[in-house]
């Protein structure tokens, strides 16, 4: 089987993931400006972070809303329990 995956080249680096989903992920988190606000490891964290989220959600999550969401609450919602954030989250739209 052959392997796909998706390089992100920012800042003069390359960022490689599995899955397109977060490769735009980290384009929402670049959008945002997390790496500026944070730190390129807090973006990387955010990238992780949404994702896991979004495979987790058995709804049909907005995965754009999501993204803006959770770069609008970064240091309130970094640490959480994943069901509490998207239970805040889906409290918000």
């Amino acid at each position: 089987m052959k392997t796909l995956n998706f390089h992100v080249n920012y800042d003069n680096q390359i960022y490689t993931y599995k899955s397109g989903t977060e490769a735009m992920i980290f384009d929402y988190g670049v959008n945002n400006e997390i790496d500026r606000k944070y730190s390129i490891k807090a973006l990387k964290e955010y990238v992780a972070l949404v994702y896991e989220l979004y495979l987790s959600d058995s709804n049909e999550t907005p995965l754009g809303k999501l993204c803006d969401y959770i770069a609008q609450h970064w240091k309130k919602l970094k640490t959480k329990d994943r069901y509490d954030i998207l239970e805040e989250f889906y409290l918000s739209i």
